[in-house]
C-alpha cells in the first residue's frame, strides 16, 4: 500500500511516517526539509502546489496531518488558520479528484468543533457548537471532505481528535508544565483545574488510524478518536508532576481562556466497531513522555 502522509515532520506526522513505514510504502510531504529521500515532497510554505504531488505519484491512503493545531494562534490569526485548516484541505481534496480518484483521504479534525457539549460522552451526532477560529474551520474541512465525498465519490473521512499528547510534542499542557518545572517551585496554570479532558497517547492514535484505513466506511462522516475516558486538568497535570520528579506546588488562576472547553469525554464506541482497543493509560503514557523529556531536553 501506498500511504502519503502531508504534514509528516509534525509531531502526530512524524509518528504515522515510523509506524507506517515498517508496513506500507510510504511518501511524505511538508514545509520542512529534513527528510532526503526520494519518497519526500517539499511543499511551499505560503499557497503549496498539491498538483504536482499527486501528478507524479499515485497514493492508496493520503492522510493529512498538516495545519495549524493551536486555538490561540486562530484567535489572533484566522486567516493563517483558515488558509492552513480549510484552503489547504480543499486543494489536497481537489488534486485528488483529478489525478488520483481512487485515493481515500484522511482528515485530522478536531474536538475542538463540539464546544461546550451539553451531554457526555460526546457522540459524533452531537451538535456542533465551536468556540474559537480553529473549531470553525475544522468543522468547515469536514464539510468539504463530505462535500468531496457526496459530489465527486472521493473516500473521505474526518477523524475527531481529542487531546493527542506524547513524545515529541513540544507544545500544550504536558510540555508547558515541564517547561516551568525547570524554571520555578510554584506553577500557575490556567482554569480551575476542575476541568475535564479526554487524553489520547499518540501510539493510540496511530493504532487507530490503521484500525480506520482497514475497516472505516471512508464516506464522508466522522470519527472520534479518543480514550473514551475523563480526567481533571488538576489529577492529569499531578500525575506528569509526580512522574518528573518535582517538589512543586500546583495552582489555578481562574481564568478561562477563549476557545477553551470545559468537560470532555468521547463516545468512542463507533471507533471500537472499526476494531480499535484503547491501550495506554494516562500514567503510562506520561511515564513515557517524562522519560523522553529527560533524555532528550
Amino acid at each position: 500500500m501506498k500511504i502519503l502522509i502531508i504534514g509528516s515532520e509534525g509531531f502526530i506526522g512524524g509518528h504515522l511516517k515510523r509506524f507506517f513505514s515498517s508496513k506500507h510504502e510510504v511518501f511524505s510531504a511538508d514545509i520542512i526539509q529534513l527528510d532526503r529521500s526520494q519518497n519526500y515532497f517539499k511543499l511551499a510554505a505560503i499557497n503549496s502546489d498539491y498538483e504536482v504531488v499527486f501528478n507524479k505519484m499515485k497514493f492508496d491512503v493520503c492522510i493529512n496531518a498538516s495545519g495549524n493545531g493551536s486555538v490561540p494562534i486562530s484567535l489572533t490569526k484566522p486567516v493563517f488558520d483558515f488558509e492552513l485548516n480549510v484552503t489547504n484541505t480543499i486543494k489536497i481534496l481537489d488534486a485528488i479528484r483529478v489525478h488520483n480518484p481512487e485515493c481515500k483521504y484522511i482528515n485530522l479534525s478536531s474536538a475542538a468543533v463540539y464546544g461546550n457539549p451539553v451531554k457526555l460522552p460526546i457522540k459524533e451526532t452531537a451538535d456542533l457548537k465551536p468556540l474559537s477560529p480553529y473549531g470553525w474551520h475544522k468543522l468547515y474541512a469536514e464539510q468539504i471532505c463530505k462535500e468531496y465525498f457526496y459530489l465527486y465519490n472521493i473516500q473521505t473521512i474526518n477523524l475527531r481528535l481529542f487531546s493527542v499528547y506524547g513524545e515529541r510534542l513540544k507544545k500544550q499542557i504536558f510540555w508547558d508544565l515541564y517547561q516551568k518545572c525547570l524554571h520555578s517551585n510554584e506553577i500557575e496554570l490556567f482554569g480551575s483545574g476542575t476541568e475535564t479532558r479526554d487524553f489520547i497517547y499518540i501510539s493510540d492514535v496511530i493504532n487507530a488510524i490503521d484500525c480506520i484505513i482497514k475497516d472505516g466506511l471512508f464516506n464522508g462522516e466522522a470519527v472520534n478518536i479518543a480514550s473514551g475516558l475523563e480526567i481533571e486538568i488538576k489529577k492529569a497535570a499531578l500525575v506528569f508532576i509526580n512522574e518528573h520528579n518535582s517538589d512543586v506546588k500546583l495552582k489555578f488562576n481562574m481564568i478561562v481562556k477563549p476557545g477553551d472547553p470545559i468537560h470532555w469525554r468521547a463516545d468512542i464506541s463507533l471507533l471500537e466497531s472499526f476494531g480499535f482497543k484503547f491501550q495506554v493509560s494516562i500514567q503510562e503514557g506520561l511515564k513515557n513522555v517524562v522519560q523522553w523529556l529527560k533524555e532528550s531536553n
